[in-house]
């Protein structure tokens, strides 16, 4: 823990700007009660049926957040320059873009379920579901990487040697009394355990075999999201951002929460910060996909626990 303390000292002594930072939490606090006051993404976007709209309406969204994150650097006088900066917003566009179709893209899972036999469509569409950032995220971004970063970096965190993982795993530790304490909460578990959603049949007799395998998914979908926030978004913007490219990441981070409990959505702003800062100065994502796995699956065990009891 003496190792992680002393990476986040070192940011909040480098590289703080606290006008900036007052400016990003006011304003992924209007963008958090807007949502939650409207419910704008599935008012607006999700029961949009022309699928143009919906798409650009996403697009639009994202850009909003991590855009209007980058703009704010006007309350930072040391990096107001990059404001100026094409290969930025560039970079920021192909962010916006590649996560948007990832979000919009529903017809795998449309053809999954057309083509699944009755009774099990819903879960095999979770499956597909969860793995589709894959394909939409993943590989466009390691291609990405293969011709701009290749000779420069590891593909984006994916750097072991001299990393130390043990705090990761308390830091783990530290935050399951908080878990726990969701579990009592009747919005969390209107959420959790997902594994209870997935409509199978009562009589299949791979009842066991298939939500394990909804959980490899479900979980495989994390290590994505990690691969995105904590590698692309500061490892592949820190060549031209620095270390100012992590608060812009949890204003995205936030986004991508709308819809679930509200206090899950708000706590992502300040575990996406933590695991940015860590992820930026060991150029590693491991920690992060321990934590975020970590603290995913453990939702899951412990909302099946609080229910069963």
């Amino acid at each position: 823990m003496k190792k992680v303390i002393s990476l986040i000292r070192l940011y909040f002594q480098e590289h703080f700007r606290l006008p900036y930072f007052i400016a990003i939490v006011l304003f992924t606090a209007a963008l958090v009660a807007i949502e939650y006051s409207i419910n704008f993404e599935r008012n607006y976007i999700d029961f949009e049926f022309n699928s143009t709209k919906r798409l650009t309406r996403y697009i639009l969204m994202y850009s909003l957040s991590f855009g209007g994150a980058y703009l704010l650097y006007v309350f930072s006088p040391r990096d107001r320059h990059l404001l100026r900066n094409m290969k930025l917003w560039l970079l920021v566009f192909l962010s916006v873009l590649l996560f948007s179709v990832r979000t919009w893209f529903h017809y795998l899972t449309t053809w999954t379920m057309e083509l699944s036999p009755d009774g099990y469509q819903t879960v095999f569409a979770k499956y597909v579901m969860n793995v589709q950032g894959f394909f939409f995220l993943f590989l466009p971004i390691t291609i990405y990487w293969f011709f701009v970063d290749r000779k420069e970096q590891p593909l984006y965190g994916f750097k072991l040697r001299d990393v130390l993982l043990k705090p990761y795993f308390i830091l783990l530790l530290l935050m399951l009394p908080l878990l726990v304490w969701a579990a009592t909460q009747p919005d969390f578990l209107a959420v959790y355990p997902r594994v209870y959603k997935l409509d199978l049949p009562l009589q299949t007799s791979h009842k066991t075999s298939l939500s394990l395998l909804y959980e490899l998914c479900y979980a495989s979908d994390f290590v994505t999201t990690e691969f995105f926030f904590r590698g692309f978004l500061i490892l592949a913007f820190m060549r031209i951002a620095g270390p100012q490219a992590i608060l812009p990441m949890c204003v995205f981070y936030v986004t991508i929460h709308f819809g679930k409990p509200l206090g899950e959505t708000i706590s992502s702003f300040f575990g996406g910060w933590l695991l940015g800062i860590l992820a930026y100065k060991t150029r590693s994502i491991y920690g992060g996909i321990i934590v975020h796995l970590g603290i995913a699956l453990l939702m899951e065990i412990i909302a099946v626990i609080a229910l069963s009891i």
